[in-house]
């Protein structure tokens, strides 16, 4: 009896091994809360100049399956050591950190600031409208700190670590984000802290503040910083690595989304001050494939 050729196939391929279907990548960010930066409501972020524009990033990449994990700076440091499954996302970079990780740029920060009460302001020596920290440390009748939980531009960090060291400053714990410091300041317990400039404005537009807070750039802190993503040196984390710059250059195409943020979370003097950098920046990240090593 012959069987029909339809029969005969069926059987062929019921008897084929089934082929694993490829899975969706995933990917976890890492990130720290930050006032202005990641907002954090809930465990997770809700709002923020990086939560926006790593949303934009996320939007070029809808193969892969993102969540975020909020951690402090140790934890983040710590992970990003022991070569852990996951991109730590709002850091600087720094030569020890390259050691690690590759960096992925996505956005640049505007320098970090002195924040102060006015009659402090009254006592600084200013020149072209900026304070040394020099002059600054010179003075420890003005009582300033850092904060454990936030990471300090190299352009300033040394001096800062040399001023803990020998009792000038005060290095403080206390909330995750580092937003106490400010709160201090306000409420007269110490006479200066050092953020950004949109870290402030959301602390100011989210808390109750005793005095107000006087935003004042620092002579030795110039620079437009940039920001952005460090993955593992594994195999994993360069694959993801190389993922994430496309999707980056593929998303500053549209610098204008990336310009409307920072307007919308610096305060307008100092978005009016950088716009031309920011502009630069945006326009050259967008052209340019990184190259990894």
């Amino acid at each position: 009896m012959r069987l029909p050729l339809a029969f005969l196939l069926g059987i062929v391929l019921s008897c084929q091994p089934l082929q694993a279907q490829p899975q969706p990548q995933s990917l976890n960010w890492a990130i720290v809360p930050m006032p202005g930066i990641f907002n954090v409501e809930g465990g997770q972020p809700v709002s923020g100049a990086l939560y926006e524009a790593t949303q934009l990033i996320d939007a070029q990449m809808p193969e892969v399956q993102v969540r975020y994990q909020v951690m402090s700076l140790l934890r983040m440091r710590q992970s990003l050591r022991k070569q852990l499954q996951l991109c730590s996302n709002g850091l600087l970079q720094t030569p020890a950190r390259d050691k690690q990780g590759y960096f992925i740029p996505y956005l640049l920060s505007t320098p970090m600031h002195l924040l102060v009460r006015q009659p402090t302001l009254n006592q600084l020596l200013l020149e072209n409208g900026e304070v040394s920290l020099d002059w600054l440390f010179a003075n420890p009748y003005l009582r300033g700190a850092i904060a454990t939980a936030r990471q300090y531009p190299d352009d300033i960090s040394a001096q800062l670590i040399k001023a803990r060291d020998s009792g000038t400053l005060q290095e403080m714990t206390g909330s995750l984000s580092g937003e106490n410091l400010l709160l201090m300041v306000s409420y007269h317990r110490l006479d200066y802290a050092f953020d950004y400039p949109m870290a402030y404005s959301e602390v100011a537009s989210n808390y109750t503040l005793s005095d107000p807070l006087i935003s004042v750039p620092l002579k030795e802190s110039k620079e437009l910083l940039p920001v952005g993503v460090y993955c593992p040196r594994t195999p994993w984390g360069l694959e993801m690595a190389k993922r994430i710059d496309q999707a980056v250059r593929e998303a500053t195409r549209n610098n204008q989304a990336f310009m409307a943020l920072h307007q919308r979370w610096l305060p307008a003097e100092v978005y009016t001050r950088f716009t031309p950098q920011l502009l630069r920046f945006y326009e050259g990240r967008s052209a340019t494939a990184l190259s990894f090593e």
